[in-house]
């Protein structure tokens, strides 16, 4: 028979469990809402619009398809993206797959597929599958989560026709 101090304990274990797995699921959410408020920017290719979605700081770390180096630092991030923008007269990136997220303190990952489909200002459709891995960071203070080196490689093939 179970003393009541043992069926106390008992259920404040349980309610501590129950509070971390919804305060994980928050967390959850608050990453996928990262995730399509990044894809809404990447779209339009808007700095206005990414500029809050990025931790402003030396540890961003940004690596697009096209690229043919790696880009460090919030100066270096921000004119990758205003390269981009001067590449594509149209893009809109929707989740295919995923995301699947993983939370981990104040830092979270996460994998899914996304379709990119957009026209360069040269006049080359691109429609491609994107494996997107992102990495997020919690800000102190206000709670949201925040790429840090976001990325991803699109198909061969999209590689391909992205370089013409």
């Amino acid at each position: 028979m179970m003393r009541p101090i043992g069926i106390i304990l008992a259920i404040i274990a349980a309610s501590l469990t129950a509070s971390a797995s919804a305060q994980q699921q928050s967390d959850i959410d608050a990453v996928k809402a990262a995730i399509v408020a990044y894809h809404a920017a990447v779209g339009p290719l808007s700095g206005s619009k990414m500029d809050p979605l990025w931790a402003h700081d030396a540890t961003v770390i940004l690596l697009n398809p096209r690229d043919k180096k790696i880009s460090v630092g919030w100066d270096a991030v921000k004119k990758n993206w205003e390269d981009a923008g001067n590449f594509w007269s149209e893009l809109k990136v929707t989740q295919a797959d995923g995301p699947y997220i993983q939370v981990k303190g104040d830092v979270a990952w996460s994998m899914g597929i996304a379709n990119a489909v957009g026209k360069s200002k040269a006049g080359a459709a691109i429609n491609a599958p994107t494996a997107e891995t992102d990495v997020f960071e919690k800000a102190a203070g206000s709670g949201c989560w925040c790429p840090t080196p976001p990325g991803g490689c699109l198909s061969r093939q999209a590689k391909d026709l992205s370089s013409h």
